[in-house]
């Protein structure tokens, strides 16, 4: 028999590795700029900011709350032009045209937006209902355009597969504003306001430092624009639009339901979801890792979609994607008490929350790797009506469950929504564009890590554990876990590799 023959499906396997290794590869660079660089912000900027508000508690959770909507106008003002982007140039007849057409929409709306924001700030202050805090907004303001005009290079700068020039951007502008962070609040003490103030400005700082390091893409964007194009553009773009409008209220907007839903005032309803929106600050761990791993597959997807069982990679992909995020999840569930103290002790009351927030992290992660098919179909609208729909199912079960569960709510009504949005996003994309993922080794995965996270806390207090005893106890889960997953899902293909190698 042919070797060809003999090992085809094999061999395919092989190539699959070689072109996830690629991927990884980018990941791990992309993980190294985005998320090292949270997570260095997380671990830095969470435990000082606690320890600065640990007295007044309602003003991290303004603080959340500000960060929230500059999530929101990220996603308005961007209208997902990076998405259109990628859609765009991998088309040859566009692949030139796009760049400057999809940057100066996003300058308009950007113009559009500030000049909203000086226009109308009084009824703005009068809706979010905050102390005085006029300039915080302006300056909440400004962060959004610097970041929403300097989101298109940096997509420009990942289709060209310059990881490493993103990398070194991202990182020196995230520890900068680390840096300025703890300099300016610490050396300028003053009232909460004050301090909540200079966070603002040093992030004002380190975006207007990525602005820099970002010129030369940005001079591309004054090229002649081929605006014939823009109907076709906006059509594929504006349902996006609110998918990231519904996606970031789903994943961030339980402060603001907290703040109007819970029975105190707002001051006190703000200070009361402080200790939801500090879980929440710890289980974005897993949702750095899902932000990385997205920033590279979202150019993978494109860039493969034309190739011969390019449906397999993607189903293959997420497999490993969920195979990831298990061992993120049971690596913070296991030490949950060490991060706990990354947390002012004013801030540890729910920290129960943070094993239904990690999962909720999860399926978001999941839906986005369930909801590739809509952008490779052109089918963003059947995305907007299961994004929208989930968004709806949040809110309503927040506003239900609010009087029974208080800051809880929010954590199971995100985990619910992300499930419905997973379910719904599965069932359309196998009708328009079926892609065999491996359900039930996904789940397996899944439910042997939540099983573990319930049952081992049991076990060690039963057996009243020292602490110590318990971190190496940890340990040697995860490794375990990493063994049988080696086993299981990739010792074949490298005892493969080396029996094809000596055939060769």
């Amino acid at each position: 028999m042919p070797f060809r023959t003999m090992y085809s499906i094999d061999f395919y396997d092989l190539c699959l590795m070689t072109s996830l290794r690629s991927l990884a590869k980018e990941t791990l660079i992309y993980g190294m700029s985005y998320s090292l660089g949270r997570l260095i912000n997380f671990l830095l900027v969470t435990n000082f900011l606690t320890s600065v508000f640990s007295d007044n508690r309602a003003y991290f959770s303004i603080y959340t709350e500000i960060y929230f909507f500059i999530a929101l106008f990220l996603g308005i003002l961007g209208l997902r032009m990076e998405t259109t982007f990628f859609r765009f140039v991998s088309d040859e007849e566009s692949k030139t045209k796009i760049y400057p057409l999809a940057s100066q929409v996003v300058f308009i709306a950007c113009i559009i937006f500030i000049a909203g924001v000086y226009l109308f700030i009084e009824p703005i202050e009068t809706l979010l209902n905050y102390p005085d805090l006029r300039m915080h907004i302006y300056l909440a303001a400004w962060i959004c355009v610097l970041d929403v005009i300097s989101a298109l290079p940096f997509s420009k700068i990942r289709y060209q597969k310059q990881a490493q020039r993103y990398a070194w951007i991202k990182l020196s502008s995230i520890l900068l504003n680390v840096i300025l962070v703890i300099g300016m609040v610490s050396y300028f003490a003053g009232s909460p306001a004050e301090q909540l103030k200079y966070v603002l400005l040093a992030n004002l700082i380190a975006s207007m430092i990525s602005f820099v390091f970002l010129i030369p893409e940005i001079r591309e964007s004054f090229q002649k624009a081929d605006w014939t194009m823009a109907k076709q553009v906006m059509r594929y773009a504006s349902p996006l639009v609110i998918v990231s409008f519904s996606f970031i209220i789903i994943q961030y907007g339980a402060t603001s339901l907290l703040k109007y839903f819970l029975p105190g005032s707002i001051l006190e309803n703000l200070d009361k979801s402080s200790t939801y929106n500090a879980a929440a600050r710890l289980a974005v761990i897993m949702n750095l890792f899902v932000t990385a791993f997205n920033y590279a597959a979202e150019p993978f997807f494109f860039r493969h979609k034309h190739a011969e069982n390019s449906r397999t990679d993607f189903a293959r992909l997420s497999l490993y994607f969920v195979i990831s995020c298990s061992f993120v999840y049971l690596f913070t569930v296991l030490y949950r008490d060490l991060f706990a103290y990354l947390l002012d002790k004013n801030f540890r009351g729910e920290l129960f929350l943070i094993n239904i927030l990690l999962l909720a992290n999860i399926f978001a992660g999941i839906y986005s790797n369930f909801s590739s098919w809509y952008k490779l179909a052109d089918k963003n609208y059947l995305a907007a009506w299961i994004s929208f729909s989930g968004m709806l199912l949040m809110i309503l079960l927040n506003i239900i469950l609010i009087p029974y569960l208080g800051n809880a709510s929010a954590a199971y009504a995100n985990l619910a929504c992300y499930l419905f949005i997973c379910a719904m996003s599965y069932y359309q994309g196998q009708k328009y564009f079926p892609i065999p993922y491996k359900l039930w080794r996904m789940s397996s995965y899944l439910i042997v890590c939540v099983l573990i996270s319930i049952a081992i806390p049991k076990v060690y207090a039963l057996m009243d554990l020292s602490f110590w005893f318990r971190q190496f106890g940890s340990l040697v889960i995860l490794m375990l876990f990493v063994g049988v997953v080696y086993t299981l899902e990739f010792n074949g293909i490298n005892k493969l590799k080396g029996q094809q190698s000596r055939d060769w």
